[in-house]
């Protein structure tokens, strides 16, 4: 199934685990300013973050996603020099793709846990007459959620959409390699209704398993500094007692064992 699609799968992705820690660990250490280089700062210390659809270009991001695909691209050109597969384009640049739109569809996320804030503010004052609220500041608010849910739309269409190609086209290479194999699988009962069969249901459920596990981990990621902020008011766990950092010990021990 992995010998199909990816070179040398277990170096591959051995060193693909690699890879991913040293590029995390390079940002984490200060790549992630090194932006300010090329006109591309992070945000001020103390700046309010922006909140709306904007940020998905603010120039922390724009680094981001540059930084991203040159990571990337630096790891497929060294495993295009390593082996020549023919699936390698869809296995790592598509894999890269999918990586990338299931984060920035979690970004979607984040991006309307920090909308919801200003917004109940607004209504809370508009109930509680205090100060003067109009239509349009409430209307003015809705539009920004409704470019941010334009975002989410739109990046959910397309990750769909590319993933199935994706999952396709490994099915391709499954069926082209056990062809290649015939002689030995000839011998089989119901040979070639099983590779038919099997390829499919392996293809199916790798795309709803896959997507929605890389979609779970990378939310846990970026909800665990909002959660950091929150666990400052919330010091104890039911029948647990005082706890550092509650709620960010609940959800990771909730997504490792629930």
């Amino acid at each position: 199934m992995f010998v199909s699609f990816f070179p040398r799968p277990r170096v591959f992705f051995l060193s693909a685990v690699v890879w991913i820690g040293l590029a995390v660990l390079v940002w984490s250490l200060g790549g992630k300013d090194w932006g300010a280089a090329i006109g591309l700062p992070p945000l001020a210390p103390g700046k309010a973050p922006i909140i709306g659809v904007s940020i998905f270009w603010s120039t922390p991001f724009l680094w981001f996603y540059l930084y991203y695909w040159a990571v990337v691209g630096l790891f497929a050109a060294a495993w295009r020099l390593i082996e020549r597969h023919p699936w390698a384009p869809w296995s790592i640049w598509g894999s890269a793709l999918i990586i990338f739109m299931t984060y920035l569809q979690v970004q979607v996320s984040v991006a309307i846990n920090s909308w919801y804030g200003p917004f109940y503010d607004l209504v809370q004052a508009a109930l509680g007459h205090v100060g003067h609220v109009t239509l349009a500041d409430f209307f003015g608010e809705l539009l920004v959620f409704a470019e941010i849910a334009l975002v989410a739309v739109t990046a959910g269409v397309l990750t769909l959409f590319f993933a199935s190609h994706y999952i396709f086209r490994w099915r391709t290479a499954m069926n082209g390699f056990y062809m290649s194999h015939w002689g030995r699988l000839r011998t089989i009962e119901g040979a070639a209704q099983r590779v038919q069969e099997d390829t499919m249901n392996f293809s199916s459920t790798l795309e709803d398993l896959g997507v929605s596990l890389i979609n779970s981990v990378m939310t846990l990621i970026a909800f665990l500094p909002v959660l950091m902020v929150m666990s400052m008011k919330v010091t104890s766990l039911p029948l647990v007692g005082h706890v550092s950092h509650a709620l960010v010990v609940a959800a990771l021990f909730w997504s490792m064992f629930g």
